[in-house]
């Protein structure tokens, strides 16, 4: 396996340190808004295409994992040139730019949210929640305490400059109001020296409770560590912090056609979230919810029970498996266990269909549309006939077929 990403960027630290195989494109986002970055863009991504060709005739992968970004739509571009399949991950309830653009002619798209099938209606789009790094999900999580005493903050790995300057600004206010109180803050590398000079002119014993780093490396460890999560609203960091059970005040990144917002409304309406408009974080508001939250310890447990009840809805479905000769086989719907019975209802229903007993009656047109529905189910690769109503449809065959079998005599 392979993962590629930007020269330069953060996966080439992050991949290679994972023991992972990374190779490298030069390609960079797009400025919409100025005709000199589309054109920029456009020559990238010319050679970026090129270059992940020649890339996948080396390699020849059995198939292609698109993750969403720029990034990606070279290789992925590259990878349906050769007739390789694609399978396209998005993180996010409202797909982006690039998912939207690439669904169409991808094998399926694996969403992390059920809305996003209504964002692509050409595209074979399944349910399967946000896939979770196995370290959250072998983390042995910390049970939410009495009160709130550690708050995680965090802007991705390349930081959020709002989140950031508010935490400077309140930082004293709330870790001067409580002495149980501390702050462990993810600011990124272009705001770090910044961060950093803050960090060196609170007072000593409020400098022991703040902890600032441009990255963790374990930042697994530092969610589960933590009693609240201050946070952007990236579909992969909340299906993390739900998968341990945190509160989570999240500040949805106000651009990319607002799709962080729609990330946080699940979690916003169950409870395990707080949500904070981009323009009005500002250090008053953010210590004043963070305050509020110590004060009433309840509210703040209840969150993390919110938070943790709403991991369970991942799917986890497969959608890319290696077969029992080593052949890789990419959405391959399953084969229901009532295989049979389904074989058995189609050879029924068609029976009735085309009878000549006219004793029985009204039946003949039920079973056509039986027929219709088991067609359809069987037609149709994402089986999205409901387990309930395939059930009912079994149990009328069934039925059908006693009927039939005292009719018809010995």
């Amino acid at each position: 396996m392979a993962v590629v990403g930007r020269r330069d960027g953060v996966a080439e630290r992050l991949v290679v340190a994972a023991g992972l195989h990374l190779e490298t494109l030069e390609i960079s986002g797009v400025d919409v808004g100025s005709a000199g970055g589309v054109a920029r863009a456009t020559t990238q991504l010319t050679r970026a295409t090129i270059a992940a060709r020649r890339l996948l005739r080396r390699m020849r992968p059995d198939v292609v994992v698109g993750a969403g970004g720029y990034v990606s739509v070279p290789v992925v571009v590259a990878a349906l040139a050769q007739r390789i399949p694609v399978v396209l991950l998005e993180q996010n309830a409202i797909p982006g730019r690039a998912t939207r653009m690439l669904a169409r002619r991808a094998r399926v798209v694996a969403a992390s949210f059920a809305e996003t099938a209504a964002h692509l209606p050409h595209a074979r789009v399944v349910h399967t929640g946000n896939p979770v790094r196995a370290e959250i999900r072998g983390i042995t999580t910390r049970p939410i305490g009495d009160r709130l005493r550690s708050i995680l903050v965090t802007g991705g790995s390349q930081g959020a400059r709002r989140l950031n300057r508010a935490v400077a600004g309140c930082m004293v206010e709330l870790l001067s109001s409580d002495p149980e109180l501390s702050i462990v803050h993810q600011c990124g590398s272009l705001d770090y020296q910044a961060v950093e000079r803050a960090a060196a002119a609170l007072p000593p014993h409020l400098a022991a409770r703040y902890t600032a780093r441009a990255f963790f490396d374990d930042m697994a460890e530092r969610i589960a560590q933590s009693d609240l999560v201050v946070m952007r609203a990236g579909g992969s960091s909340i299906a993390e912090c739900s998968a341990l059970g945190r509160p989570m005040i999240v500040v949805p990144y106000p651009h990319a056609g607002g799709h962080q917002r729609h990330n946080a409304a699940l979690y916003v309406a169950a409870g395990a979230a707080l949500l904070i408009d981009d323009a009005e974080c500002t250090p008053e508001r953010l210590a004043a919810e963070i305050s509020a939250l110590v004060a009433d310890p309840a509210r703040w447990r209840a969150m993390g029970g919110a938070s943790l009840a709403l991991d369970g809805r991942v799917h986890n479905e497969v959608l890319v498996r290696v077969d029992e000769h080593g052949s890789v086989v990419v959405y391959e719907p399953s084969v229901p266990a009532n295989a049979a019975l389904l074989r058995r209802a189609a050879s029924v229903a068609d029976v009735i269909k085309h009878s000549d007993d006219r004793s029985v009656g009204g039946l003949e047109d039920l079973g056509a549309r039986l027929a219709v529905d088991l067609a359809v189910f069987v037609g149709d690769e994402r089986g999205e006939l409901s387990d309930v109503l395939l059930e009912q449809r079994l149990v009328l065959v069934e039925d059908l077929h006693a009927l039939l079998d005292g009719r018809r005599g010995p």
